[in-house]
């Protein structure tokens, strides 16, 4: 016994190891043998779960947070007491929509221990960043929780350095929102909202209709299990036909999606991701065949190669695109572009000024067909919060200062695509719908004071 290694790690641990009776010391060398054997299946469960929340990590950065969420919760599982992995699993239900509310708890969890000497990305890092306050404000803020999101947001403000300038600038935008979601919702409009409905809602999500001027023909994408559907519907008698399914005529591929069409409704324009960068396209409808054109894709002037080109819009003639952009050059993130098309092709796009765009986001523009009007959607306006739809008049070739289209329309959540008709009296938008978690399509005809 003296002669097994076991024996002698014992020894050099424990002095007075002679000293133990042999049924004793077999007693001890079983516990010890126990010891091992759960160092070593420790040691194992911490290798196993790293592997997770590595994994975790690479869906959070790549912004793929249904990817992300059964990994941290099962993380959260096997380690309860961490705040760090309650302040990524509210980051997830965050930016899942229609799962947001869920994401509270976590927040309110992890604000509870926050440090200033937060390490992302570390395995062993067991508190939250002060940033868990933001989110926890945008949380409540989107649920209509108002004062409970000021005061989170003022929490953060208070935790922020004087020379975290972008921070600072982030949290008082989210401030002022609060003040605009109150002011919208005490003096709502009387728009007038309505699910498009049958033939139209189905169980897959249903994003991003445009139609022609009559509001008698739509074009949008479902978001099936394998694929974007690019789908069109007629209505006849106040009903949805049963949907076409263009995708076999348009050669569409991978994820595409409806971002804009002629008021006439021969162009229908495209956006769609090539190897992470998204880039714009068209087809144009043959009325002797009945059909339409494989896309193409605009020229190099509109989609460039390190830029987004995300939502386009068409004049009534074709010969100007209005677009959003995060190409360099702008004021802000994305930013709402013009091109014209000419004899030599798409012009060189020009900003459309600091009126328009902001030095956050302004996507999804879509111009009237008289041209004098135009929407879009941005979070760098007086919003009730995130994205909300605006409009600006075209005055003296110079577009106005935007305006909110207030509640209902907009909420204290996100609305990023309103499609107008009829110079703008009516539109189509998707939304997430109570009890659903997928989107619809809405038509909405508003209030005529709207339009101050």
């Amino acid at each position: 016994m003296k002669n097994n290694s076991l024996y002698k790690s014992f020894k050099a641990k424990f002095i007075n190891f002679e000293e133990i009776g042999m049924r004793s010391m077999r007693a001890f060398i079983f516990t010890y043998l126990l010891l091992l054997s759960f160092s070593s299946t420790s040691a194992q469960r911490n290798t196993y779960f790293r592997r997770v929340f590595v994994d975790a990590e690479y869906y959070l950065l790549y912004e793929e947070y249904k990817d992300a969420l059964p990994l941290y919760k099962e993380l959260h599982k096997a380690f309860p007491n961490n705040y760090n992995i309650a302040y990524r699993l509210g980051l997830c239900y965050l930016n899942i929509p229609p799962e947001r509310s869920k994401s509270i708890p976590y927040f309110e969890k992890a604000i509870t221990a926050i440090t200033d000497n937060y390490k992302e990305g570390y395995f062993t890092e067991n508190k939250a960043p002060k940033e868990a306050y933001f989110y926890y404000g945008q949380a409540l803020r989107s649920i209509g929780q108002l004062d409970k999101a000021q005061k989170a947001f003022e929490q953060y403000k208070l935790l922020l350095k004087s020379n975290e300038i972008k921070k600072l600038r982030l949290v008082k935008k989210e401030l002022e929102s609060i003040q605009t979601a109150k002011y919208f919702l005490a003096n709502p409009f009387n728009h007038k909202i309505a699910a498009v409905g049958r033939n139209i809602t189905t169980r897959f999500p249903e994003v991003n209709p445009v139609s022609d001027n009559s509001g008698n023909t739509i074009v949008y994408t479902s978001v099936q299990k394998f694929y974007n559907a690019i789908l069109i519907s007629n209505r006849r008698n106040e009903f949805w036909n049963n949907p076409l399914n263009l995708n076999p005529q348009l050669y569409a591929d991978g994820e595409i999606r409806t971002v804009g069409i002629t008021s006439n409704g021969n162009i229908l324009l495209l956006s769609r991701n090539d190897n992470d960068i998204f880039n714009l396209y068209y087809s144009t409808y043959d009325k002797e065949t009945n059909s339409w054109t494989p896309i193409t894709k605009f020229p190099k002037t509109i989609n460039t190669s390190k830029s987004w080109q995300t939502f386009g819009s068409l004049s009534k003639n074709g010969d100007t695109l209005y677009f959003s952009s995060n190409r360099p050059g702008g004021f802000g993130g994305f930013d709402i572009w013009m091109s014209v098309k000419t004899s030599a092709g798409w012009s060189e796009p020009i900003n459309l000024g600091k009126n328009i765009n902001s030095p956050f986001d302004e996507t999804a523009p879509f111009l009237t067909e008289n041209g004098k009007r135009l929407f879009f959607s941005s979070n760098g306006h007086k919003t009730m919060g995130g994205f909300d739809i605006f409009y600006s008049n075209l005055e003296n070739n110079t577009w106005s200062i935007p305006q909110n289209l207030g509640y209902p329309l907009n909420t204290t959540d996100d609305e990023e695509f309103f499609f107008p008709i009829k110079n703008g009296k009516e539109g189509f938008f998707s939304k997430y719908s109570n009890g659903k978690n997928d989107e619809d399509i809405y038509h909405v005809t508003f209030e005529p004071k709207v339009f101050r």
